[in-house]
């Protein structure tokens, strides 16, 4: 399964990621408010998991790499898993090379995986979580349109220290609302 934007493709992992993985997760700065620099083994563990989830039916989570066109080369990743079945809220999170910060990646790429939430799972509520340190996720959670909740205080055992965590969400309804608003501002535009 792909997604495409008008920069990036949104593909499936595959084995051959492996060292493309090891190289932007191996970059301290990418841990620094999630985790330790995983090793190879976890790095394997994680894309083994990657690549089952893509075989399960009906599919509860997905993992995709994200690459910037024309290159296939993986600069990230983007997940989408099922949280709560019953309300049918998904979790949304996302990594992307901190030689790519900057450029908009991220939020390209989760706008183009909230649609599909939204569009082809019927998601009701999608839900982000970051540390509460990290003002550039947070940044990026607003610009695709969702609303911080909450503050977990702290939720993470990160660097010898507890640390807090802010939760976002989006609902369908917002999501339409702001699906009506650029399809508004493209037709003015045009017009």
């Amino acid at each position: 399964m792909e997604l495409v934007t008008r920069r990036l493709i949104l593909r499936e992992l595959r084995h051959s990621d492996f060292e493309a993985i090891r190289e932007y997760e191996s970059h301290p700065e990418i841990q620094r408010y999630e985790q330790p620099v995983p090793d190879d083994e976890a790095t394997r563990a994680w894309l083994e998991q990657s690549i089952r989830w893509a075989q399960q039916s009906p599919r509860t989570h997905y993992r995709w790499g994200i690459t910037v066109q024309p290159d296939d080369t993986v600069r990230g990743h983007l997940s989408l898993a099922l949280s709560f079945e019953e309300i049918q809220e998904w979790e949304i999170g996302w990594t992307v090379h901190d030689a790519c910060w900057g450029r908009g990646y991220a939020t390209e790429a989760a706008t183009a995986v909230l649609t599909y939430a939204f569009g082809e799972l019927h998601a009701h509520r999608v839900v982000a979580f970051c540390n509460a340190a990290n003002v550039a996720s947070a940044r990026v959670m607003e610009k695709i349109g969702m609303r911080r909740d909450g503050l977990l205080r702290e939720t993470r055992w990160l660097n010898g220290a507890w640390a807090d965590e802010c939760v976002y969400a989006i609902l369908e309804k917002d999501w339409d609302q702001l699906s009506e608003r650029a399809c508004g501002r493209k037709g003015t535009q045009t017009e």
